[in-house]
């Protein structure tokens, strides 16, 4: 679907996305309007299911194409989308992030930082959404999963994933929402099937994006923990014994392990560590370049040097 030629429909937010959700959790809304000539029907359900986890449902029909373009103050989103009917489509950042879009026996993984959405819709065409909304700090396991496998990473600009649904997975959505209102212990019944849901699709994707390269979880829990070692650590001097014998792993499958979790190897991390410090330092004005050398670990200069320019382009007195 090209871009809307019309002018879109704008949703302001006071909030970040985390505290919009929040505040209208439990909150159903059905509206049926007239904006700018566009007649739009719209059913929005909002669950807070418990502390860090909601549970979305919308239906929307409109009669003309129509883009909603919802800006938020700079907000971090962490959510799950299944397309239930229709063909899903939107971009971030005015398309810069990319464009994407799902239909039917499809979902989508959104994680990052962004400000701004647009979604586009069909005249006549019936969309049936359900999201699920988590708060990274509640479901630390999960996250650490798809970081492993390469599916999310930490403080990302905004990033969508598209995945198709396995047959267990659309059975688990079809309980979901044919959920009836009336019956007994319902935010229960709608937890505990969500967490089902993620917990198939979270199985499903890494294993998948792993292949042959399967790690068991204790040795994925401890490689996380290897790379927490090294974020606290990577000024000081450290050997790969050091932090094998940290972390309970061999040299060998830390090594080994660390690539396949981490996309690259213990000492390349180390470099990046390193030269993240450097550069904010040196674009603070405050230090010369031989005080930076010795700040962030390096005993020789040009050594640094070196391995500043194969990172950024520049040396460091360009900075």
């Amino acid at each position: 679907m090209s871009p809307i030629a019309h002018t879109p429909i704008y949703i302001q937010h006071d909030l970040p996305v985390s505290e919009s959700i929040w505040k209208n959790a439990s909150i159903p809304t059905k509206k049926h309007s007239r904006r700018s000539g566009q007649e739009t029907k719209r059913c929005v359900e909002i669950h807070e299911l418990s502390q860090g986890l909601f549970l979305l449902r919308s239906e929307l029909n409109f009669n003309k194409e129509t883009e909603l373009r919802e800006e938020y103050p700079e907000s971090s989103v962490f959510q799950l989308s299944f397309c239930l009917s229709g063909s899903m489509e939107w971009d971030f950042e005015a398309g810069k992030s990319g464009h994407y879009e799902i239909s039917p026996t499809e979902c989508s993984l959104q994680c990052g930082r962004f400000s701004r959405c647009s979604s586009y819709y069909r005249p006549g065409e019936a969309y049936r959404t359900l999201g699920i909304v988590m708060e990274r700090d509640r479901f630390t396991e999960l996250t650490q999963q798809l970081e492993v496998a390469h599916l999310i990473y930490p403080e990302q600009k905004i990033c969508s994933r598209i995945f198709p649904t396995t047959a267990e997975i659309r059975l688990v959505l079809q309980q979901l929402m044919d959920c009836p209102p009336e019956r007994k212990l319902k935010k229960l019944y709608l937890e505990g099937k969500v967490l089902e849901l993620l917990a198939l699709f979270c199985e499903e994707v890494t294993e998948k994006q792993n292949g042959g390269r399967e790690l068991s979880r204790e040795d994925c829990r401890c490689l996380m923990s290897a790379r927490e070692f090294i974020d606290k650590n990577f000024l000081h001097p450290l050997s790969l014994s050091k932090i094998a014998q940290q972390c309970f792993l061999s040299e060998t499958k830390l090594k080994q392990g660390f690539k396949t979790c981490f996309n690259c190897t213990v000492y390349e991390y180390i470099v990046e560590k390193r030269m993240e410090m450097a550069y904010h330092l040196l674009q603070s004005g405050k230090y010369k370049v031989k005080d930076v050398v010795w700040m962030v670990g390096y005993s020789n200069t040009s050594h640094f040097i070196e391995a500043f320019k194969k990172r950024y382009g520049v040396t460091p007195g360009e900075i």
